[in-house]
């Protein structure tokens, strides 16, 4: 293709040295105007936190609701089994409620299957705590050793966790297995009209080899299970 009268090399389109030198300029002079690098910083931020949310809505679903319990699971990438929370209210105040739920020794009398339960003492003083979880045969019981912590919130709530973990010395029963992840959370929430809105989180992986499909049914009857049990008890 042949240039026009006054083209130079190198510039593609036409534009002179001089032109496409200032065109740079004006670019970088409005790459560095700090309201225009603040407004892309909010653009980042706002599609950032959109992307998130509408991810996180999008792999959340309720798949069940009765006697006042919503249990929701949320899927993970990577992962056969998803996180379920299970969300209600009780007309008990969150102290009782957490006084409750942390009452090791009553574990085996309301705990759905709970075979048993005990606190481990450790040599710093901390304490963590041993469920036995029955199993129908032909399949093996589960076990897990717990971690479990408290956090008062500003609001008058209470947040208790739970975490699995390795930590204590103590053996896998014959013809159990150990649970390799069991993680949760209740979060306990004083309400103005009265009473405690509760939500029950549980991320578990029992270990072995189970088929799916049945293990997720099961564990979609914890928490309404576990939310009754408690409810019938305060």
């Amino acid at each position: 293709m042949k240039r026009a009268p006054g083209d130079r090399p190198g510039t593609g389109d036409g534009v002179g040295p001089a032109a496409l030198g200032t065109r740079i300029r004006s670019v970088y002079d409005l790459a560095m105007n700090p309201t225009f690098r603040e407004y892309l910083t909010v653009v980042s931020l706002i599609v950032f936190w959109v992307g998130i949310a509408s991810s996180a809505l999008a792999e959340r679903n309720v798949v069940r609701e009765e006697n006042g319990i919503t249990v929701e699971e949320e899927s993970v990438e990577g992962r056969a089994l998803p996180i379920l929370i299970g969300t209600a209210t009780m007309d008990a105040s969150a102290e009782q409620i957490a006084a409750w739920v942390t009452a090791v020794h009553t574990y085996v009398d309301w705990q759905h299957s709970c075979e048993e339960a005990r606190v481990l003492m450790q040599p710093d003083g901390s304490r963590l705590t041993y469920n036995r979880i029955a199993s129908p045969w032909p399949v093996s019981d589960r076990d897990v050793v717990l971690r479990p912590s408290r956090e008062n919130l500003d609001n008058g709530g209470i947040r208790l966790e739970f975490l699995s973990t390795e930590d204590a010395n103590f053996d896998v029963p014959r013809g159990v297995v150990r649970m390799p992840r069991l993680i949760g959370s209740y979060v306990l929430t004083p309400r103005s009209e009265g009473g405690t809105h509760v939500v029950y989180t549980v991320d578990s992986d029992p270990g072995g080899s189970l088929p799916v499909w049945p293990l997720n049914l099961l564990l979609e009857d914890l928490p309404p299970l576990f939310l009754q049990k408690v409810t019938s008890k305060l």
